[in-house]
């Protein structure tokens, strides 16, 4: 196996996935490759950057995904969706994208994608709705962690979650009408 960036991300995804962020360490990456932790820092400067490189990798689809004509015209609400299902289908997936916020360009990145998912870029609107979408996933993901701790099934339909989550989508997108109609 060659040591670079994309094994590495792969196994501090894998790690992820089974046990957490708080557990996908430098070390503990470098463990599961089975080499050295310095050998990681020839490719990540440090975990901050490991955390940014694994949360372009979950956020992929959304971040490449562009229609036939080159355009991607999905509404504000799907790419919400969306960009909620890419966070649920990982561990800690909300925490990862959260913490790889620091990364201005990734920030820009996300808060562009949602901008130009509406009917009227807005600047304010991708900002809201893109940390509406990672609080309300983390809600979701802690909820579920302390549900599996605690043994306790009760309210785990996704479908409840999902069901609150698009209301809050819609009263969000409301609220950015109304503002738009009274400026």
């Amino acid at each position: 196996m060659q040591l670079n960036r994309e094994t590495i991300i792969d196994a501090a995804i894998s790690i992820l996935n089974s046990y957490g962020l708080a557990d996908m360490t430098m070390r503990r990456v470098a463990k599961q490759l089975d080499v050295a932790p310095g050998a990681l820092y020839w490719h990540f400067k440090n975990k901050q950057e490991l955390i940014g490189a694994t949360a372009r990798r979950i956020l992929a689809p959304l971040l490449d995904g562009t229609g036939a004509d080159g355009v991607d015209k999905q509404g504000a609400a799907a790419t919400c969706a969306q960009l909620r299902d890419l966070m649920i289908s990982h561990r800690d997936g909300s925490e990862v994208v959260s913490a790889a916020l620091s990364d201005a360009a990734l920030r820009a990145e996300l808060e562009r994608k949602v901008s130009d998912s509406l009917d009227v870029a807005d600047e304010v609107g991708a900002f809201t709705l893109l940390h509406f979408v990672i609080g309300a996933v983390l809600a979701e993901q802690t909820q579920h962690q302390l549900q599996e701790f605690t043994g306790d099934e009760e309210n785990t339909e996704d479908e409840i979650y999902r069901e609150r989550f698009s209301t809050g989508i819609k009263i969000v997108l409301a609220g950015l009408d109304a503002l738009g109609t009274i400026r």
